[in-house]
């Protein structure tokens, strides 16, 4: 669907890219963060120690499993099995936990690599929690919300993986709740500029290659800055 219009002077499709929508399957997969505690505030002398943990209900027994993330920190894939995880696992090894707010990310993942949804209509099993490392700033302004960009990530090798990217971005609240909304997803390389406007999730055609940059934007929330590569000429899975 390129450059369609929305219903305000903003394209929703600004590339010359070939965005095509997807559909969410429907299961009653879900989670939910059991630690940290909403806006918890994180004192460890060693905040990558804490242990992050979650429960799960109904996982379909053929999903891909779950992938959690910390920040716009890349995902991590875990299986169905796992409940806990340090945060010291989800970021960079030479990485540090600054102080002030965070955010965890997290999702099931079904057998077609996709979030599902509880019903139609409703917002997709993804959860957030948002938490603090020391003390929460005292009346801070700004957004309070999130948004996460789960795909793309990482690099995309070969034409097989180059030709259907998949771009999956969510919102929430300051709560954590997930809100139905859609995100702005800029992408920036050499050969591609322009915005997607579109409902998560959807699968870009035939992305040429490049170094892209992304810069994922919502109302009440911070954006986002992330990149990916996409190297046609190579093979192996992204």
């Amino acid at each position: 669907m390129p450059g369609a219009s929305a219903s305000s002077s903003e394209p929703l499709n600004s590339t010359a890219l070939t965005a095509e929508p997807l559909l969410s399957p429907s299961s009653k997969a879900s989670l939910r963060f059991t630690a940290p505690q909403l806006a918890e505030e994180i004192s460890l002398p060693d905040p990558r120690k804490f242990q992050v943990e979650w429960a799960s209900d109904f996982a379909d027994a053929d999903a891909l499993g779950l992938d959690i993330a910390l920040d716009a920190g890349r995902p991590r894939r875990l299986p169905q099995t796992r409940s806990a995880i340090l945060l010291g696992e989800l970021c960079a090894v030479d990485a540090e936990l600054a102080p002030g707010a965070h955010w965890l990310f997290a999702a099931p993942v079904s057998a077609s690599g996709l979030v599902p949804r509880p019903a139609p209509g409703m917002p997709r099993a993804a959860i957030a929690r948002r938490f603090f490392i020391g003390k929460a700033p005292r009346g801070e302004a700004g957004p309070s919300g999130a948004v996460w960009l789960r795909k793309p990530e990482g690099t995309y090798n070969g034409p097989q993986n180059a030709d259907h990217v998949l771009f999956d971005a969510f919102m929430f609240s300051a709560a954590g709740t997930p809100l139905d909304a859609t995100c702005t997803i800029g992408l920036r390389s050499p050969g591609v500029t322009g915005a997607l406007r579109l409902p998560a999730p959807f699968s870009v055609q035939d992305m040429p290659n490049g170094d892209y940059g992304v810069d994922v934007s919502a109302p009440s929330a911070r954006p986002v800055t992330l990149h990916f590569i996409v190297n046609r000429e190579l093979g192996g899975p992204p």
